[in-house]
């Protein structure tokens, strides 16, 4: 656990830490990407149930999957059928949902004039940043690899090359905006807001402790004795320090600036503009689909932290300081921040509220023939797995939990009504969608 953190304001000691130790943003961005010690560049994130974390368009997979492709079916001909229309996804996990868009179109193909078209028009892309999770993808797809684009960059930091990739396109991005590392934004003791480092220290046995500087962090991660003696103490800089954190926080939140206005530690992430400014570059037109745990900005004032950032299972209640490297770390998304970001990159905001909406505009049922098509994709992963095939069969052959019930889909079917229930919105979810156009 880091100490309250301590605010520092003389300008020697400023520079010393700015220049020595990563910002709160950037140590979370190395906990998930740096490539010796990051969660996704490392490549042992676990994908799907008894991993490390499940999403929906693996735990309804494939009905998610269908969910997506019959929106971009409807985009495509609202845009007038046109030659070519590519379906890009942002940070494809492990693939699961483009093997399940790819198998669908071809299938629906099969039936219909207008599908045999929307197929023979539709391009898969890619845009991924980690080669680890990357090599995940095409392993899932297989034989179907050759049917997808991928584009290795890193939209929250620069633009693709090579945009615009067609004149239309249906841009998807499933819990990509939670994984962007924040920004840790607290008041200080003088009330302006300033902006927390994060100063690792090695807690001697019986001798003065050392602190890390950024540069040797990877290397004492590495060594399992000093990292079982680390400790993280946070501490407060002005936020000028940060270059373009001071407007971002004045552009959204100016009421940070006011004399003695109190706030809760707030989770700033510029990398929100960057990234739905990229986005906008991809295609001359067409939609985005962003769905993402979040709230609106009267959310993120009155919420305590705990609520907002979320290390290992969200309701674990872990500090991103208890495994860094080994815990996925995610943030409750600020989505008024998406919606004045898409309003600077010249979109409009088509709809904001539940996913169940996508369910709803795609015209895909969750009824119970849909809930049991799902269970036995699952339990069907399962017993690939246990036979030694499939990318996650290294770890999900010694995970696989049964019960008395498991021969009626038991404990498996709870977990799919689960899922459909929190997707239709009858069960509490923080889940929202936002569309762009």
């Amino acid at each position: 656990m880091a100490d309250h953190p301590l605010s520092i304001t003389a300008p020697a000691e400023v520079r010393r830490i700015a220049c020595s130790f990563p910002s709160f943003r950037d140590f979370v961005d190395d906990a998930l990407f740096h490539p010796a010690w990051g969660y996704y560049s490392t490549g042992n994130v676990r994908f799907g149930e008894g991993g490390h974390y499940d999403t929906f368009p693996l735990s309804l997979s494939p009905l998610f999957g269908r969910m997506l492709v019959e929106y971009a079916y409807r985009v495509w001909r609202r845009a007038g059928k046109p030659a070519e229309i590519e379906l890009c996804e942002i940070g494809a996990g492990n693939g699961q949902l483009c093997l399940d868009v790819i198998i669908w179109t071809y299938e629906q193909a099969r039936h219909g004039r207008s599908w045999t078209r929307f197929a023979r028009a539709l391009r898969y892309r890619i845009i991924e940043r980690s080669p680890a999770l990357i090599a995940r993808q095409k392993e899932k797809l297989g034989a179907l690899s050759p049917h997808v684009t991928w584009t290795q960059a890193d939209l929250a930091e620069r633009a693709a090359r090579g945009v615009p990739f067609a004149p239309c396109g249906l841009v998807f991005a499933n819990e990509v905006l939670d994984c962007l590392a924040h920004h840790k934004v607290v008041r200080q003791p003088g009330g302006t807001p300033g902006a927390v480092f994060v100063v690792p220290t090695v807690v001697g046995q019986g001798v003065e402790s050392s602190s890390v500087p950024r540069k040797q962090l990877a290397r004492a991660l590495g060594d399992q004795r000093l990292r079982d003696r680390m400790q993280f103490r946070e501490v407060v800089l002005p936020l000028h320090v940060v270059p373009g954190l001071r407007p971002f926080v004045r552009r959204h939140y100016p009421e940070f600036f006011e004399p003695r206005r109190r706030f809760k530690p707030y989770f700033a992430c510029p990398a929100i503009e960057v990234l739905i400014r990229n986005a906008a570059r991809l295609y001359r037109s067409g939609e985005m689909l962003w769905i993402d745990y979040g709230e609106w900005r009267d959310f993120h004032l009155k919420a305590r932290e705990e609520n907002r950032v979320f290390a290992g299972p969200p309701k674990s209640g872990a500090s991103v300081y208890r495994a860094p490297g080994h815990d996925d770390i995610t943030f409750l998304v600020d989505f008024s921040v998406v919606a004045a970001a898409a309003e600077a990159a010249g979109l409009r905001v088509k709809f904001y509220g539940p996913q169940v909406e996508l369910a709803r505009r795609s015209g895909v049922v969750f009824d119970r023939r849909a809930r049991d098509l799902i269970l036995r994709y699952r339990m069907l992963g399962w017993m690939l797995a246990l036979v030694g095939i499939g990318p996650e069969r290294a770890w999900r052959n010694t995970s696989l939990t049964w019960d008395p019930d498991a021969a009626q889909g038991g404990s498996m079917r709870n977990d799919v009504n689960r899922a459909v229930a929190e997707l239709l919105g009858k069960r509490s979810s923080n889940f929202k969608l936002m569309i762009l156009g």
